[in-house]
Protein backbone atom coordinates (compact mmCIF):
# COMPACT_ATOMS: atom_id res chain seq x y z
CA UNK A 1 0.00 0.00 0.00
CA UNK A 2 2.76 2.44 0.98
CA UNK A 3 4.64 1.57 -2.20
CA UNK A 4 1.55 2.27 -4.31
CA UNK A 5 0.99 5.63 -2.63
CA UNK A 6 4.64 6.57 -3.09
CA UNK A 7 4.51 5.52 -6.74
CA UNK A 8 1.34 7.54 -7.30
CA UNK A 9 2.93 10.71 -5.90
CA UNK A 10 6.15 10.14 -7.80
CA UNK A 11 4.11 9.95 -10.99
CA UNK A 12 2.17 13.05 -9.93
CA UNK A 13 5.34 15.13 -9.48
CA UNK A 14 6.89 13.73 -12.64
CA UNK A 15 3.90 14.83 -14.72
CA UNK A 16 3.85 18.25 -13.09
CA UNK A 17 7.53 19.11 -13.17
CA UNK A 18 6.83 22.09 -15.42
CA UNK A 19 4.24 23.50 -13.00
CA UNK A 20 6.59 23.27 -10.03
CA UNK A 21 9.47 24.73 -12.03
CA UNK A 22 7.24 27.64 -13.04
CA UNK A 23 6.26 28.25 -9.42
CA UNK A 24 9.91 28.18 -8.39
CA UNK A 25 10.85 30.65 -11.14
CA UNK A 26 8.09 33.05 -10.03
CA UNK A 27 9.31 32.89 -6.45
CA UNK A 28 12.93 33.46 -7.49
CA UNK A 29 11.87 36.40 -9.67
CA UNK A 30 10.15 37.89 -6.63
CA UNK A 31 13.27 37.39 -4.53
CA UNK A 32 15.50 39.05 -7.13
CA UNK A 33 13.03 41.93 -7.53
CA UNK A 34 13.00 42.45 -3.77
CA UNK A 35 16.79 42.55 -3.64
CA UNK A 36 16.93 45.12 -6.45
CA UNK A 37 14.15 47.18 -4.86
CA UNK A 38 16.54 48.01 -2.02
CA UNK A 39 18.47 50.24 -4.42
CA UNK A 40 15.32 52.26 -5.11
CA UNK A 41 15.01 53.41 -1.48
CA UNK A 42 15.74 57.03 -0.66
CA UNK A 43 18.43 57.93 1.87
CA UNK A 44 15.76 58.82 4.43
CA UNK A 45 13.99 55.48 3.98
CA UNK A 46 17.28 53.63 4.31
CA UNK A 47 18.11 55.44 7.53
CA UNK A 48 14.67 54.77 8.99
CA UNK A 49 14.82 51.06 8.17
CA UNK A 50 18.41 50.71 9.36
CA UNK A 51 17.49 52.42 12.63
CA UNK A 52 14.50 50.14 13.10
CA UNK A 53 16.58 47.01 12.51
CA UNK A 54 19.33 48.22 14.84
CA UNK A 55 16.81 49.01 17.58
CA UNK A 56 15.12 45.64 17.13
CA UNK A 57 18.32 43.64 17.56
CA UNK A 58 19.52 45.77 20.46
CA UNK A 59 16.22 45.38 22.33
CA UNK A 60 15.64 41.75 21.40
CA UNK A 61 17.42 40.17 24.42
CA UNK A 62 15.01 42.03 26.76
CA UNK A 63 11.87 40.87 24.99
CA UNK A 64 9.94 37.94 26.45
CA UNK A 65 7.31 37.38 23.79
CA UNK A 66 9.39 34.97 21.70
CA UNK A 67 8.43 31.36 22.33
CA UNK A 68 5.26 32.28 24.22
CA UNK A 69 2.01 30.47 23.37
CA UNK A 70 0.63 33.70 21.89
CA UNK A 71 3.66 34.13 19.62
CA UNK A 72 3.46 30.50 18.50
CA UNK A 73 -0.26 30.78 17.75
CA UNK A 74 0.08 34.06 15.85
CA UNK A 75 2.99 32.79 13.78
CA UNK A 76 1.18 29.53 13.02
CA UNK A 77 -1.96 31.35 11.88
CA UNK A 78 0.12 33.70 9.75
CA UNK A 79 2.07 30.88 8.08
CA UNK A 80 -0.65 28.25 7.71
CA UNK A 81 -3.96 30.07 7.40
CA UNK A 82 -2.90 33.26 5.63
CA UNK A 83 -0.37 31.64 3.32
CA UNK A 84 -0.82 27.92 2.64
CA UNK A 85 -4.56 27.99 3.31
CA UNK A 86 -5.03 30.99 1.04
CA UNK A 87 -2.99 29.36 -1.73
CA UNK A 88 -5.15 26.25 -1.48
CA UNK A 89 -8.41 28.23 -1.63
CA UNK A 90 -7.25 30.32 -4.58
CA UNK A 91 -6.12 27.22 -6.44
CA UNK A 92 -9.58 25.67 -6.28
CA UNK A 93 -10.76 28.06 -8.98
CA UNK A 94 -9.28 28.86 -12.36
CA UNK A 95 -9.63 32.59 -11.70
CA UNK A 96 -7.62 32.29 -8.50
CA UNK A 97 -4.48 30.93 -10.19
CA UNK A 98 -3.00 34.39 -11.03
CA UNK A 99 -3.43 35.38 -7.38
CA UNK A 100 -1.49 32.28 -6.32
CA UNK A 101 1.39 33.44 -8.52
CA UNK A 102 1.08 36.98 -7.11
CA UNK A 103 1.25 35.65 -3.55
CA UNK A 104 4.31 33.55 -4.36
CA UNK A 105 5.99 36.54 -6.01
CA UNK A 106 5.18 38.70 -2.98
CA UNK A 107 6.64 36.20 -0.53
CA UNK A 108 9.78 36.03 -2.62
CA UNK A 109 9.91 39.83 -2.85
CA UNK A 110 9.71 40.25 0.94
CA UNK A 111 12.44 37.66 1.48
CA UNK A 112 14.72 39.20 -1.14
CA UNK A 113 14.14 42.73 0.14
CA UNK A 114 14.79 41.79 3.77
CA UNK A 115 18.03 39.94 3.09
CA UNK A 116 19.14 42.45 0.45
CA UNK A 117 18.66 45.41 2.78
CA UNK A 118 20.54 43.77 5.64
CA UNK A 119 23.46 42.82 3.43
CA UNK A 120 23.68 46.16 1.62
CA UNK A 121 23.41 48.29 4.75
CA UNK A 122 25.48 46.24 7.19
CA UNK A 123 27.61 44.10 4.85
CA UNK A 124 29.21 41.25 6.86
CA UNK A 125 27.17 42.03 9.97
CA UNK A 126 24.07 42.03 7.79
CA UNK A 127 24.97 38.64 6.34
CA UNK A 128 25.37 37.21 9.84
CA UNK A 129 22.07 38.71 11.02
CA UNK A 130 20.27 37.44 7.92
CA UNK A 131 21.65 33.94 8.50
CA UNK A 132 20.36 33.78 12.08
CA UNK A 133 17.09 35.72 11.71
CA UNK A 134 15.81 34.94 8.22
CA UNK A 135 17.37 31.74 6.92
CA UNK A 136 16.48 29.09 9.59
CA UNK A 137 12.68 29.06 9.35
CA UNK A 138 12.68 29.95 5.64
CA UNK A 139 14.48 26.69 4.92
CA UNK A 140 11.06 25.15 5.65
CA UNK A 141 8.78 28.01 4.62
CA UNK A 142 10.05 28.20 1.03
CA UNK A 143 9.58 24.46 0.24
CA UNK A 144 6.14 24.64 1.86
CA UNK A 145 4.86 27.48 -0.31
CA UNK A 146 6.44 25.96 -3.44
CA UNK A 147 4.71 22.64 -2.66
CA UNK A 148 1.36 24.30 -2.00
CA UNK A 149 1.68 26.66 -4.97
CA UNK A 150 2.55 23.89 -7.43
CA UNK A 151 -0.33 21.73 -6.22
CA UNK A 152 -2.82 24.59 -6.47
CA UNK A 153 -1.73 25.61 -9.96
CA UNK A 154 -1.89 21.99 -11.11
CA UNK A 155 -5.45 21.71 -9.81
CA UNK A 156 -6.41 24.98 -11.55
CA UNK A 157 -4.93 23.74 -14.82
CA UNK A 158 -6.82 20.45 -14.53
CA UNK A 159 -10.05 22.35 -13.80
CA UNK A 160 -9.48 24.56 -16.85
CA UNK A 161 -8.92 21.58 -19.12
CA UNK A 162 -12.09 19.99 -17.76
CA UNK A 163 -14.06 23.14 -18.51
CA UNK A 164 -12.63 23.08 -22.05
CA UNK A 165 -14.11 19.63 -22.63
CA UNK A 166 -11.61 17.09 -21.32
CA UNK A 167 -13.48 14.15 -19.85
CA UNK A 168 -10.56 11.91 -18.92
CA UNK A 169 -9.53 13.96 -15.84
CA UNK A 170 -10.73 12.75 -12.44
CA UNK A 171 -11.24 16.02 -10.56
CA UNK A 172 -12.08 14.23 -7.32
CA UNK A 173 -8.69 12.53 -7.45
CA UNK A 174 -7.02 15.83 -8.31
CA UNK A 175 -8.74 17.50 -5.37
CA UNK A 176 -7.66 14.73 -2.99
CA UNK A 177 -4.02 14.93 -4.08
CA UNK A 178 -3.98 18.72 -3.96
CA UNK A 179 -5.47 18.73 -0.47
CA UNK A 180 -3.05 16.04 0.71
CA UNK A 181 -0.07 18.01 -0.60
CA UNK A 182 -1.46 21.14 1.04
CA UNK A 183 -1.66 19.30 4.35
CA UNK A 184 1.97 18.31 3.84
CA UNK A 185 2.81 21.98 3.23
CA UNK A 186 0.96 22.85 6.44
CA UNK A 187 3.15 20.33 8.26
CA UNK A 188 6.26 22.06 6.93
CA UNK A 189 4.82 25.42 7.95
CA UNK A 190 4.10 24.05 11.42
CA UNK A 191 7.72 22.98 11.74
CA UNK A 192 8.80 26.40 10.43
CA UNK A 193 6.64 28.02 13.12
CA UNK A 194 8.45 26.08 15.84
CA UNK A 195 11.81 27.07 14.38
CA UNK A 196 10.77 30.73 14.07
CA UNK A 197 9.43 30.97 17.61
CA UNK A 198 11.98 28.85 19.49
CA UNK A 199 15.19 28.43 17.47
CA UNK A 200 15.43 31.75 15.61
CA UNK A 201 15.03 33.94 18.74
CA UNK A 202 17.84 32.03 20.46
CA UNK A 203 20.10 32.54 17.44
CA UNK A 204 19.23 36.24 17.29
CA UNK A 205 19.89 36.71 21.00
CA UNK A 206 23.26 34.98 20.70
CA UNK A 207 24.25 36.96 17.61
CA UNK A 208 23.17 40.30 19.12
CA UNK A 209 25.69 39.82 21.92
CA UNK A 210 28.62 39.56 19.56
CA UNK A 211 27.69 41.80 16.62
Amino acid sequence: MARQVRGAFQGYFRRRTAAYMFVLVVFIMGTISGAFAVKALSAEQRNDLAGYIQTFFEAFPETEAAGSPTAVRQTFVQNVTKTVGLIWLLGLSVLGAPFVLALLFLRGFVLGFTVGFMVEEMVFKGIALAVVSVVPHNLLVVPAIILAGGASLSFSWSALRTLMGRRDINMYQQFFRTTLLTIGACGLMGAATLVETFVTPTLIETASRYL
